[in-house]
């Protein structure tokens, strides 16, 4: 058995974050690497610039306007901690640990603080301690910007976080100023640390979904992004490193601070309107419901949306995510068929030509939610592989009397949350495209993940190794997939600004294979091909036959 990297966490004297202690946790499995060490910022020193242990410092370093903004943000976040902790798979986010929860050796280490506050330098006596402990890399978690010797100290150098995306937003606080500007994306990368300011290298980047609140934000954001410092030191240290340094782009925002108390009375203000606007919605039993348009054109990439037909909703349902199918010169739209009297959905099937639609019946159900049924053929049989990430599994059903009749063929994957999934073959191989909650929030936005096979049912889906392949809400999520002379098409769907299903694109699959992976947008479509539409996230078409979905905010029949 090779030996193991050794790792050094940098964190400050005190509580310990979940975040750090999850790393520690996922550190356990690891097969290349371990925690040697905690470097630990002592409180000795870091008190002198406290808030609370030490404000006259704090004013004098950092100024009185700071200090009151800082004082009512931690406020707001006390606050807005009650709402966050409603959410079960967020609830341990603010636990804290001690150091002495995580079980290696500590040394104790004095940074000098320069006058600003934020650039930390070591002595040579702390540089030797950390030396003399074989570490192959530090993991900045601490305060303060490391600056000096401390950079080359281990072989690999420091890698740190960067909590937002630092091509749009540097500075900070995390999660904040996304929600406040009403960005569709709250970004995060881990860079290798170098001496100038912002200059280190990009070596993991991701975008997730801009929640509405703050601290509900920072911590989806937090807990989508750790596993991923486990994934880069994993592939630091493999044999089979893949570590990807992203190109470089010149910065052309303001660096973000500390909001104003200005901003945040801003932030407080749009907060509680958007809250008061969804509980009058829901006094007045108003609600977004999704429906479905189709219009026969054999021209996917040419069509004009706004000429569609729309399939009414049934009484207390809503219908979404279609899929076609022709057979007998017959059109089939295999679609989500959501009752509310049963709080899940179904699918349901129904024929569409030219004088209009029948609803044929529902064709699949289970004790938990299904959704996007997406349909294909092998062999002359017909398969369906929807979603049933409640089941943790992604599976595929065999049609054994077409339309109406199915069973249950086989379970491709299990013990994953997934929703989504695209089947196609190409190049001799299956491939499986799905989106994966890898993070354990309810995140199946923002990760587009590749299995491959050499056949449909081997039983032995291979994970791509570069997954995820896709790491931004804005592009990740499948929305459908089409074809058209052997090339190979995935819909996309676009979220916003606390909105799922806000838009959806089409690109053009250019490259597949066990080693890489490359896709060029074609275009994007906007919901504006109805006035009442507010999103869209599902298209699909055939030889003459196209179906989209849309939502909309109305009272459920």
């Amino acid at each position: 058995m090779h030996k193991k990297a050794r790792v050094g966490l940098i964190v400050d004297e005190g509580s310990l974050p979940r975040h750090i202690y999850d790393l520690f946790l996922l550190s356990k499995d690891s097969e290349h690497y371990e925690v040697g060490c905690l470097i630990i910022q002592s409180s000795s020193v870091l008190n002198n610039y406290s808030i609370t242990k030490n404000p006259k410092k704090f004013i004098r370093t950092f100024g009185i306007e700071r200090f009151i903004s800082t004082i009512t943000l931690n406020l707001i976040s006390k606050l807005e901690e009650i709402i966050v902790k409603r959410r079960v798979k967020l609830r341990d986010f603010y636990k804290k640990f001690t150091l002495e929860d995580i079980d290696v050796p500590k040394i104790y280490i004095e940074p000098n603080i320069s006058k600003s506050g934020f650039i930390y330098r070591f002595s040579e006596e702390d540089l030797d301690s950390i030396k003399k402990q074989d570490l192959d890399i530090l993991v900045r978690f601490g305060s303060g910007i490391l600056r000096g010797e401390i950079l080359t100290v281990c072989k690999e150098g420091v890698i740190s976080f960067h909590h937002a995306n630092n091509d749009v937003n540097r500075g900070g606080p995390p999660a904040f100023w996304e929600v406040l500007n009403r960005e569709s994306t709250t970004g995060f990368v881990i860079q290798i640390l170098k001496d100038e300011l912002d200059g280190g290298d990009v070596i993991c980047k991701g975008k997730i979904s801009t929640s509405f609140l703050y601290s509900l934000n920072r911590a989806r954001l937090y807990k989508k992004s750790t596993p991923f410092m486990h994934k880069t030191l994993e592939m630091i240290f493999s044999k089979e490193s893949r570590i990807h340094i992203y190109p470089k782009k010149p910065y052309d925002q303001k660096l973000y601070k500390i909001p104003s108390i200005f901003k945040q009375m801003q932030y407080l203000y749009r907060t509680g309107k958007y809250l008061s606007l969804k509980i009058i919605r829901k006094l007045l039993g108003r609600k977004f419901r999704w429906s479905i348009a189709y219009q026969f054109n054999n021209q996917w990439r040419d069509i004009t949306l706004n000429k569609s037909k729309i399939i009414k909703n049934p009484k207390n349902r809503f219908l979404a995510d279609p899929f076609l199918l022709k057979k007998n010169n017959k059109n089939y739209c295999f679609l989500e068929d959501f009752d509310y009297s049963l709080g899940k959905g179904v699918i349901s099937v129904f024929e569409i030509n030219k004088d209009g639609y029948q609803d044929l019946g529902v064709v699949l159900e289970e004790d938990f939610h299904l959704s996007y049924p997406y349909i294909f053929e092998d062999e002359g049989k017909i398969f369906m592989c929807p979603e049933t990430h409640q089941s943790k599994d992604i599976r595929v059903y065999e049609c054994i009397d077409f339309p109406l009749k199915w069973k249950l063929k086989e379970i491709l994957i299990s013990d994953v949350s997934a929703v989504d999934t695209n089947i196609f073959r190409k190049n001799g191989k299956w491939w499986l495209l799905t989106n994966i909650d890898s993070s354990n929030i309810g995140d199946h936005d923002s990760e587009l993940h590749i299995y491959f096979s050499e056949s449909l049912f081997s039983g032995n889906w291979i994970p791509h190794p570069l997954n995820p392949i896709i790491f931004d809400s804005e592009r990740a999520r499948n929305g459908g997939i089409l074809f058209e002379n052997n090339e190979v098409f995935r819909v996309f769907q676009k979220q916003g600004w606390d909105m799922y299903g806000k838009s959806l694109g089409v690109a053009h699959i250019a490259s597949i294979n066990e080693e890489s992976y490359s896709e060029e947008i074609l275009f994007e479509i906007s919901p504006h091909f109805f006035p009442e539409a507010k999103g869209t996230h599902t298209y699909g078409a055939n030889s003459d036959l196209t179906v989209i979905d849309f939502v909309s905010v109305e009272r459920p029949k």
